[in-house]
């Protein structure tokens, strides 16, 4: 029984990255994530309590997991510049890997007020955890300067890659995995230590 509604919740989350994309966040309704999912329009609200909840669900679904997966990557790496290029590569291969949920994460998802309203969420406290703990790292082992601000650094190394992103897929005439490597170069170089 549980498993048949972790599906059935997992079938309902793909089909509204699916319909938010294709629509529009304001354009869609409970009714056509529902008719995409293959399920009565009243299932959705035995999961959701409506169209804000379930794009912020997909959110903190999506956005939690692939967290976890970059904990996991940069935790096998040496240097804290591997595993800030690494954050990146992924940042933006998964973001190019799957063109409906970046296009929900970078564009639809800031159109919802309950999330612009929410404050930095729990999966994004935690992704900037994860960087500012390398910068940390960097600090630490003298490869990056001792006087770098780790949390105003996290933040602006984030909003790089974000906003790289954004115009990536309002636009898609570069493939965004080729930018990995200049983002992760043009940020080093401010952030290294010096001699």
């Amino acid at each position: 029984m549980r498993e048949e509604k972790e599906r059935k919740r997992r079938a309902i989350l793909d089909a509204a990255i699916k319909v938010f994309a294709e629509r529009g966040f304001h354009g869609s309704r409970i009714s056509d994530v529902a008719k995409e999912a293959g399920v009565a329009e009243g299932t959705i609200y035995l999961y959701f309590k409506g169209k804000d909840d379930l794009l912020l669900s997909v959110f903190s679904k999506r956005v939690g997991t692939f967290v976890e997966n970059v904990r996991a990557t940069v935790a096998g790496m040496s240097t804290p510049q591997e595993k800030l290029r690494a954050i990146v590569e992924n940042h933006f291969s998964h973001l190019e890997g799957d063109p409906p949920l970046a296009q929900v994460i970078q564009i639809e998802l800031r159109s919802c007020s309950a999330f612009m309203r929410g404050g930095v969420s729990p999966e994004l406290k935690a992704y900037l955890g994860i960087i500012e703990g390398i910068l940390e790292e960097g600090k630490a082992k003298g490869t990056f300067r001792p006087d770098l601000n780790v949390k105003l650094a996290a933040k602006a190394f984030f909003g790089m890659m974000d906003e790289v992103a954004t115009v990536w897929v309002l636009g898609r005439k570069r493939p965004l995995t080729e930018m990995a490597g200049e983002i992760f170069s043009i940020f080093y170089q401010g952030i290294k230590r010096e001699g």
